[in-house]
């Protein structure tokens, strides 16, 4: 029987997995802490959570200085990389963050929005940073033992882009093909966002990414219609909804849920996780009775 390293694996390269493999964008500590009963979160407080619930990949995210300034890679800690790789059977990303985490992180959410405008060649520098600084993280975390790469740039609203596809075709894709190429083919490169992207879906393809994560079926995010369409061509990973771990008490509508999920993962490229990641409150027994039934 394949670990869960090897069970990602094998979806991300649209092969048949024994069972459908399952993994969260992140897991806030609090929630840890409430279901182990436990004061502090380190290494192996956050394995056993994984193990428990059944998963197969973990989410490493940086500890990023604070400051108004685009990073150095010298002065960004992933912790623990190497230990995820030797000592658990978990598939690890390490997920670094874009131009748009960046940019609201130095500029505000308004100064960010109204730099492409205002100052075109800020926005180009921007993302020309930000680049480099995953370049460089990107190298050194293949080196470390990392199963994959996850870009996390929230491109979008509930209703459409942030930016004009244009816009971003000229400035922001071009930064992330070269974020993508600093990975050479030897491990995965995801990219994730919230809301309504399905635009620039072929862009991204373009960019290199092998994998999306989040589909928010509120925000117009079909699943169906997307795999329809780009069936081969990339993993989907990130379906479930909080309102669906809420409904999922009712059998009626986890007969309905689970059955969409067997159809979703028919074929392979597909991994079961939420949109938002899970945190303090969320409806675990609900995410349990739909593992149980798949």
């Amino acid at each position: 029987m394949p670990n869960s390293r090897e069970r990602v694996k094998a979806v991300i390269s649209n092969q048949l997995p024994d069972r459908i493999p399952r993994g969260e964008l992140c897991i806030g500590d609090d929630l840890i802490k409430d279901y182990l009963h436990c004061t502090e979160v380190g290494f192996e407080e956050r394995a056993a959570f994984v193990e428990r619930l059944g998963q197969d990949l973990v989410c490493l995210s940086p500890d990023y200085p604070v400051g108004k300034e685009v990073a150095k890679a010298a002065d960004v800690v992933l912790p623990d990389v190497e230990r995820w790789a030797v000592e658990r059977p978990f598939f690890t990303f390490a997920l670094l963050d874009g131009i748009c985490g960046w940019g609201v992180r130095t500029l505000g959410y308004t100064g960010f929005l109204t730099l492409p405008r205002s100052s075109p060649l800020s926005f180009q520098e921007l993302c020309s940073r930000v680049a480099e600084l995953n370049r460089e993280l990107i190298i050194m975390l293949v080196d470390q033992g990392v199963d994959g790469i996850l870009l996390a740039d929230d491109i979008a609203y509930q209703r459409g882009l942030l930016f004009d596809p244009e816009l971003m075709r000229k400035y922001l894709f071009p930064s992330l093909g070269r974020q993508v190429e600093a990975a050479k083919g030897t491990i995965p490169v995801f990219f994730h966002s919230d809301g309504n992207y399905a635009e620039v879906i072929s862009d991204l393809i373009l960019c290199g990414f092998q994998g999306l994560q989040c589909f928010e079926r509120s925000a117009g995010m079909d699943v169906e219609r997307l795999q329809g369409k780009y069936s081969g061509k990339l993993c989907f990973w990130g379906t479930l909804e909080v309102e669906d771990l809420q409904k999922a008490h009712d059998p009626d509508y986890l007969d309905e849920l689970t059955s969409q999920i067997q159809k979703t993962a028919e074929g392979g490229g597909f991994i079961l996780g939420t949109t938002c990641g899970l945190f303090k409150g969320i409806d675990l027994d609900g995410l349990a009775a739909i593992y149980e039934r798949l």
